[in-house]
């Protein structure tokens, strides 16, 4: 007995290791989540890596056609300091294939426009596993991306480039809903250009998405999507691009699992169903590939 009490005491004094628990443990949900999308706790710390391939034709078949293949690739880290904020920062890498008019090909590598973002919880119906988010995104994308150019040394079109050449400010909302093995989530935020360079003046943009995801086992997961682009047309040396702006209605879906505790990987495609773009511009599919850990 006054060894069991000797023990008892012992317990009570030691000073307790901290508890170690996965994310879906900090925030009381199972539901695998791609990088955006994640419920909130204090401390959360996420690193992600996404890859997309795309193509993209801007301009007159004969007479200024471009034609684009492009690989980018984006790294971005999501820090929680409370459980109603995230902090975010993406920092794109770009490779592009450009064959202009006269078939000449140029391959570059570089950097994309970073970005800093903040994502504001508004409302959460409950404190453990919530089933409603609403969020208020705000942030900046950075000039970051130099500008490219012909061989001739004349700036390719905006249109083709890696970056816009801007500072934007950017803000938005998102809403995600939880209910069992179902989940949906919808955003939407606009870029507004600042600070602009070397007279290039880019449209405000819209990127919109709406997702809806059913969880099939603990480890695989369905996602299918829509993606929604809007771009006022840019003006560059004083004169509106032809090419550029419009509208574009992408669906697709992603593949979501889970090998590893706090690893989820991503695989999804989208394909441009609607393109409402001015002049001559068309778009191709959208292939990516992503990566997330939970540290």
């Amino acid at each position: 007995m006054k060894r069991l009490a000797l023990l008892l005491a012992l317990a009570l004094v030691l000073p307790a290791r901290e508890a170690q628990a996965c994310a879906a443990c900090g925030c009381g949900d199972p539901t695998l989540v791609a990088a955006g999308t994640e419920q909130p706790f204090a401390g959360r710390l996420r690193a992600s890596t996404e890859w997309r391939y795309r193509t993209d034709v801007v301009g007159e078949p004969g007479v200024d056609r471009i034609e684009i293949e492009e690989l980018r690739g984006e790294l971005s880290v999501a820090w929680a300091p409370l459980r109603e904020l995230f902090l975010v920062a993406a920092f794109p890498l770009v490779h592009r294939s450009i064959v202009d008019p006269s078939l000449a090909e140029t391959s570059t590598w570089g950097p994309g426009d970073a970005e800093l973002r903040a994502k504001l919880f508004l409302y959460r119906d409950r404190d453990l596993a919530p089933r409603s988010l609403l969020a208020g995104l705000f942030g900046v994308k950075l000039p970051t991306a130099p500008f490219r150019r012909n061989e001739l040394g004349e700036r390719l079109p905006l249109e083709a480039q890696a970056g816009t050449g801007s500072l934007d400010l950017l803000a938005g909302i998102s809403y995600a809903a939880f209910s069992g093995d179902f989940s949906a989530y919808a955003s939407a935020q606009v870029a507004v250009p600042w600070l602009t360079r070397e007279d290039v003046n880019p449209g405000i943009a819209l990127r919109s998405t709406l997702a809806a995801q059913y969880q099939m086992t603990p480890w695989l997961a369905l996602r299918p999507a829509v993606d929604v682009r809007a771009d006022r047309p840019s003006e560059e040396d004083g004169a509106r691009d032809p090419n550029s702006g419009g509208a574009v209605l992408f669906a697709g879906g992603d593949l979501l699992t889970t090998p590893l505790l706090d690893l989820t990987v991503s695989v999804g495609a989208r394909a441009p169903i609607v393109q409402e773009l001015r002049g001559f511009h068309d778009e191709g599919p959208v292939w990516s590939a992503a990566v997330a850990y939970d540290l």
